[in-house]
């Protein structure tokens, strides 16, 4: 059997996918029993040179070409953005087409919409590549652990965070220094917002907790912070208190709600997320029947990310030489869980004051804590002078994020703080 693919988007990834095709062709027949033929390959610019020599023939500039021809079975979409991208994904279902996409962006903004038209017309939307590189993250989820259900997930999604945070542990780098030679080694983007404010974490996490959870979580629900504001001090102060600052994203199902949020968070120095280093990701899952469970990866790239593309496809192909039956379910677009609002999750916490020199200080802060009722699991204070404030590190025990920052503003009010308060969260992982 032979199965016609089209890509749209020629870029990085897409020079990956193609190389991967070209060089694995065998392979690929041998493991799927079926003949993967590229047959066309659509970008703005076809006449910039690529890493991957190519029939200039297959090359076209306008996607529906590829989205209108008969002859092509799956389209692969690799330009990114929402809107022209969506217009490619839509327009090839309603054609008939099978689907694989790379992109997080247009699954989180407008998902719902492509899946429900993918039910309609009875064709695979795959995304293996919007989470994680390589990493079978989705594959996992919704295959080997169909018959168990995700209690607890935690992701190390961003390399670009990963290397700079690394960085920072390891060698006492800056925040921007890390930064910098991130973007000299292409671990980061000239312009890395999305990145270092956990917008693209945020994506992610929205992706795995409709395959994880089964739930949507509307637009604002899941919490966000990045690592921009972390400082060197904190990070060394988590060193000498046995814990590393890694960008999490974290979902978590807790009674009858999921609660989803992006940190920097505290973890023990011990625990195997701690170790996964530099532009590696990473995905923690705890399920009831198998537990816990660890998967680790290359998280960006043409490579890795070729992989998860063209394991989508031998999966679509395969199901088409199988005959394998729709099944409409794995599309399905209504929530399980509704989203537990940020201020009632339940966290430990970092806390470092800056305050001056006098006493009564900690009954002061104390006080406030257990007005809010948190509690204190460990305290160190550093001597100070007159012109260098006093820092002050608190760890706490479970309290909500709504009580912890009413403290903090109360605090950050008093006459003796001289800075404003870093909050941190904590997570005791144990695996």
């Amino acid at each position: 059997m032979k199965v016609n693919v089209g890509i749209v988007g020629f870029g990085v990834i897409g020079s990956g996918v193609v190389n991967l095709l070209q060089q694995y062709s065998s392979l690929l027949k041998q493991r799927s029993g079926v003949q993967i033929e590229l047959q066309r390959i659509v970008d703005v610019d076809i006449e910039r040179v690529r890493d991957v020599a190519v029939d200039r023939k297959l090359l076209l500039t306008d996607y529906r070409n590829v989205v209108n021809d008969p002859h092509i079975d799956i389209v692969i979409e690799l330009v990114g953005g929402t809107n022209v991208a969506f217009d490619i994904v839509s327009q090839a279902l309603t054609a008939g087409k099978h689907v694989v996409t790379a992109n997080k962006a247009l699954l989180c903004a407008r998902g719902p919409e492509l899946f429900s038209l993918a039910r309609e017309k009875q064709r695979e939307l795959r995304f293996e590549a919007s989470v994680a590189g390589g990493i079978p993250i989705i594959k996992a989820i919704t295959e080997s652990l169909a018959a168990d259900r995700i209690l607890t997930l935690y992701g190390i999604v961003n390399g670009t965070t990963n290397f700079i945070l690394t960085r920072m542990i390891e060698e006492s780098w800056s925040f921007e220094s890390a930064l910098k030679r991130a973007q000299e080694l292409g671990f980061a983007e000239a312009d890395p917002t999305l990145d270092v404010n956990g917008g693209d974490a945020q994506h992610k996490l929205h992706i795995l907790s409709t395959v994880a959870f089964d739930t949507i979580p509307p637009p604002g629900s899941i919490y966000r912070e990045g690592i921009e504001g972390i400082q060197l001090q904190d990070v060394l102060y988590a060193k000498e208190l046995g814990y590393v600052i890694k960008l999490l994203a974290i979902g978590k199902l807790e009674g009858g709600s999921v609660s989803l949020r992006v940190h920097p968070t505290l973890i023990p120095s011990r625990c195997s997320l701690a170790s996964v280093k530099n532009e590696f990701n990473a995905v923690m899952l705890e399920s009831e029947f198998l537990g816990q469970s660890q998967f680790v990866g290359r998280g960006a790239g043409a490579r890795p990310t070729a992989t998860a593309v063209v394991a989508d496809i031998v999966d679509i192909s395969t199901g088409m030489l199988q005959n394998k039956e729709f099944n409409a379910s794995r599309y399905s677009t209504v929530s399980q869980y509704p989203i537990l609002p940020a201020g009632d999750i339940r966290s430990r916490f970092y806390l470092r004051l800056a305050t001056e020199e006098r006493a009564g200080i900690l009954a002061k802060v104390t006080k406030i804590l257990s007005d809010e009722d948190i509690s204190i699991s460990a305290i160190t204070q550093e001597e100070g002078t007159v012109e260098r404030p006093i820092p002050i590190v608190i760890l706490t025990r479970l309290a909500r994020e709504e009580n912890v920052r009413r403290a903090v503003a109360a605090i950050d009010q008093m006459s003796f703080t001289r800075e404003p308060t870093v909050v941190l969260h904590v997570e005791d992982i144990s695996l």
